[in-house]
């Protein structure tokens, strides 16, 4: 699934007193959090000696995020920068010979990515494209001489688009579409920038933003597509092959599936398939035969909602990530089916890359730490730092983190992350902030990473909060059923689990029962918004990008009807009967319970959740004497991905806790 999940946060539209923290309490503050530098995308080269990664830090003068890539050499830890001068540098990827390193950038700032090329005997990079709407993704050929690329088409009426004639037949695009979506399709080039050719042609679209595969021989490129481009069609994906010689495109398997990626000899190919039809909910790894398509063996085993997978050397197996408790876990798929936790001590896996030699790069994160690049070598049982950009950190003092557990009334138990006041002392009683995830088919870890984890928390930690994100059925760490026990009761089931686990928080004679307070993005705002309308000792809220009408949601939604019927047991809401389903999980049908302070917060051209929703609930509340306020935020998309836009976001949201906590 690639629905973005990622949040982020600063100036108030009302005024915000941070008051001075306890000298003792050393805790993060916001213009600390400007100093976090991302590591992103790491790449081992095919021989196992050199990593590449992504290094992004924050221009906060020019409201960006400045990236380069950065080479570690594996033997003696020495680094050096190998983009200064390029914009918006992503996804770098090793030719399969060593001999230089793929990555998309911007030639100028603000223009399409192109495709560029640094041969690593040496001189600069060169850029191997110039694509009109910009190149998505990319797979190097086997003999590393020549990749292939994803571009979406130029609009056939650009000419006409220019003299204003530029109405748009709307299908099953959002409620903010001004201009048709243009198929992505695939073209070949060679290293030396020649003989570019494109490949594939029509109103079927390649998954843009995927990587296709070239065959061991190089006859053939397995990719991902859609029916159309339309985003909300991404349902409907598949791998297809391409033949080159003989241009025909073949479906490799019936079904929906995703994000193929070809094992080491070529023969079997790796896919994502969706358990109960809809990518929304538990997706599967499968092996299929790269000949017939025919399945070899899967990571049913694991019984987690797939997030990546990366072939082991001699395609004896798979790297296997995924959500498990309040951990990012990894799992060795083996080829007879078994799988195999890796337990790597207080440091979790994401973003693999493995090597010919079993070694693999990876995103490492802590409970304790920034994430930093990792190496594990192979057959060795503890992985080794490769990097120290947020060394800075560990002059703070931070909320300690830890999973705390609690029975749902499916007669489960249910597990979150329980963060704790910078100085906390035992035995006093201390305000909660319910910090709930989106998703909803998500889950929070212990890491300190993410908006949530590594910004939000531990600023409210720093101000004497306990803050507590629980994972509420739909949550993809404990499994298929705890999972798919959302569907059908898509506000109400969590909305129930997260009640319990106040519950079991309160027994625990660490919270102040007078100060508890919900808060959440997109599905957690959606939550806030349910639970307000259903509990009355809620202190205050926040409610970012909520779901608060789910007929809204179904109609003006870029992921709209697919979405609906994933949660909703393939029912829409254009009857009597099925708007009275969408109805009862909608928090708008509560608003004559809620007396609790709410702020609302936006992004105003948010295609996920439109800000209509926000509008609905705030006049709603507005008119009923209810306090409450709602700040908007001029950007587009679902949260604001600018430093100052997220920094704005997260001084609303701790300011008008601390408004109501006095």
């Amino acid at each position: 699934m690639r629905l973005t999940r990622s949040l982020s946060g600063a100036v108030l539209a009302f005024a915000f007193a941070s008051g001075a923290l306890p000298a003792a309490a050393r805790g993060l503050d916001f213009e600390d959090l400007r100093k976090i530098v991302t590591v992103q995308t790491p790449s081992i080269a095919p021989d196992g000696t050199r990593i590449v990664y992504v290094r992004s830090a924050i221009d906060w003068k020019n409201d960006r995020r400045d990236t380069e890539l950065v080479l570690i050499d594996i033997r003696d830890g020495g680094s050096r920068v190998l983009t200064r001068d390029r914009i918006a540098v992503s996804d770098p990827r090793w030719a399969p010979d060593n001999s230089a390193i793929a990555y998309l950038a911007e030639p100028e700032r603000d223009k399409p990515p192109q495709l560029y090329v640094l041969p690593m005997n040496g001189g600069d990079s060169h850029k191997l494209t110039d694509a009109p709407s910009g190149v998505s993704g990319y797979g190097w050929r086997a003999d590393g001489k020549a990749l292939v690329y994803i571009a979406p088409n130029e609009a056939p009426n650009k000419k006409a688009i220019e003299k204003h004639l530029d109405s748009v037949v709307i299908t099953d695009e959002n409620y903010l579409t001004q201009k048709a979506t243009e198929p992505s399709h695939l073209w070949t080039i060679d290293v030396t920038g020649d003989r570019n050719t494109r490949l594939t042609d029509g109103t079927w679209s390649v998954m843009p933003g995927t990587q296709p595969s070239w065959s061991k021989d190089g006859t053939k490129i397995y990719y991902d597509r859609m029916p159309d481009a339309v985003f909300a069609h991404m349902v409907s994906q598949s791998t297809y092959v391409h033949d080159i010689a003989a241009k025909t495109d073949t479906r490799l398997t019936p079904g929906v599936n995703a994000d193929p990626v070809l094992s080491r000899d070529g023969t079997m190919i790796a896919v994502g398939v969706p358990r109960h039809a809809s990518i929304y909910l538990t997706n599967d790894m499968s092996v299929r035969s790269a000949l017939d398509g025919r399945e070899l063996f899967n990571g049913n085993a694991v019984d987690r909602s797939v997030h990546a997978y990366q072939w082991l050397p001699r395609d004896l197996g798979l790297l296997y990530e995924a959500s498990d408790g309040v951990r990012s876990g990894t799992w060795i798929v083996h080829r007879d089916g078994k799988a195999r936790r890796l337990q790597l001590g207080n440091v979790d896996m994401t973003q693999a890359s493995v090597a010919n030699d079993g070694g693999i790069a990876f995103i490492g994160q802590r409970p304790d730490h920034y994430a930093e690049i990792y190496y594990l070598a192979p057959a060795e049982p503890t992985p080794k730092a490769m990097t120290d950009e947020n060394k800075w950190v560990e002059s703070f003092d931070l909320g300690k983190a830890e999973a705390f557990t609690w029975k749902t009334d499916m007669g489960v138990d249910a597990t979150g992350v329980l963060t704790y006041p910078v100085g906390y002392v035992a035995g006093k009683k201390y305000p909660l902030v319910l910090d709930i995830h989106g998703g909803p088919v998500s889950t929070s870890t212990w890491n300190l990473s993410g908006i949530e984890g590594g910004s939000l928390d531990q600023l409210l930690a720093a101000r004497g909060f306990f803050i507590f994100r629980p994972n509420y059925r739909g949550s993809d760490d404990e499994g298929d059923a705890y999972l798919q026990a959302i569907v059908g009761h898509m506000a109400s089931g969590p909305g129930r689990d997260n009640l319990a686990s106040v519950d079991a928080l309160r027994k625990t004679g660490m919270i102040d029962d007078s100060r508890i307070f919900v808060s959440g993005w997109s599905g957690g705002g959606l939550q806030t918004s349910w639970l307000i309308g259903h509990a009355t000792f809620w202190r205050a809220a926040v409610s970012g990008a909520a779901v608060n009408d789910q007929y809204q949601q179904a109609v003006l939604s870029d992921i709209n009807e697919p979405f609906n019927q994933a949660f909703f047991n393939d029912t829409l809401p254009f009857t009597k009967d099925g708007r009275a389903a969408y109805d009862a999980e909608s928090p708008i049908t509560y608003v004559d319970r809620m007396h609790t302070p709410l702020l609302i917060l936006s992004d105003t051209r948010d295609q996920r959740v439109p800000v209509t929703q926000a509008f609905e609930l705030y006049q709603a509340l507005k008119q009923r004497n209810v306090p409450v306020r709602f700040t908007a935020f001029p950007r587009a998309g679902h949260f604001p991905t600018d430093p100052v836009g997220q920094e704005q976001v997260l001084r609303a949201w701790t300011g008008w806790i601390e408004q109501w906590n006095k």
